[in-house]
């Protein structure tokens, strides 16, 4: 099964999410490559083409380029409930991320105040205040945390060398006193797994020590990078709500295959 194609476009969908509704994307990066700071055996944009955290003479869309087509989605007669930062790799990897998150979220209060700001993040930014500060502007921040211990963070999420899982979690933590964040974790099973108790026990620690306003767990359920990575059923899905909920006082919910 092929790993699906790139958006060719800022703005995409909309999309029907299980976990965003009706959920039209925004792309801050290039349509021709991914750009990520992670290249996640599960990714279903498939392999990350350009890994890096610091994105230097990288073509990114232009500051105006994506308030002009953002405004006229808002302004148009398309039906959606959540405008949200997504696309071919980590979207606040765009040089112009916290001028773009200030300047959506005043069109969107013009045009269509009920619509949700929201953002999907690998967490790789989440050390970086310069970055994360403006995340004030985005009404439904969701953060990814598939680890809690180095050697699954390299294995599954496989980051660009500098980047640390201890310090990721640092700013999780610290972002989470300042907002309310949401983490997603996508579990999996197969030749790499993040359920095994050597995987998962350090996972529950770091949501303990985070304390984010929700968890959302799901499984893959699109093509993916690896074929080895295999889906968690929704029974185990189900199972692992109740442990998560009771171990870390956190409200989660889980996002079935349907």
């Amino acid at each position: 099964m092929s790993v699906l194609p790139l958006q060719k476009g800022i703005i995409y969908g909309p999309i029907k999410s299980k976990r965003l509704g009706r959920s039209l994307g925004i792309n801050l990066l290039p349509c021709d490559k991914k750009v990520c700071s992670f290249d996640c055996i599960y990714c279903h944009y498939g392999k990350t083409e350009i890994k890096t955290i610091k994105p230097d003479n990288i073509k990114f869309p232009s500051v105006s380029a994506v308030l002009n087509d953002v405004e006229k989605a808002l302004r148009s007669d398309i039906g959606f409930e959540y405008l949200t930062f997504s696309g071919n790799g980590e979207p606040m990897l765009h040089p112009q991320f916290s001028e773009l998150a200030s300047e959506i979220k005043r069109l969107k209060e013009k045009y269509r105040p009920s619509v949700s700001l929201t953002l999907l993040s690998n967490s790789s930014l989440a050390g970086y205040d310069n970055i994360t500060n403006k995340i004030v502007s985005i009404e439904f921040p969701i953060f990814k945390l598939d680890c809690g211990n180095e050697s699954t963070f390299k294995a599954i999420n496989r980051p660009v060398n500098e980047l640390k899982l201890s310090e990721i979690i640092s700013g999780l933590k610290q972002l989470a006193k300042k907002f309310k964040i949401t983490i997603q974790t996508v579990f999996i099973n197969g030749t790499l797994t993040n359920l095994n108790q050597a995987a998962f026990e350090p996972w529950l620690a770091a949501i303990k020590m985070i304390k984010p306003a929700a968890i959302q767990i799901y499984s893959t359920d699109r093509p993916v990078a690896d074929e080895k990575v295999k889906m968690v059923n929704n029974n185990r899905l189900n199972e692992l709500t109740q442990t998560i909920g009771q171990k870390t006082g956190v409200l989660t919910q889980a996002y079935f295959v349907i």
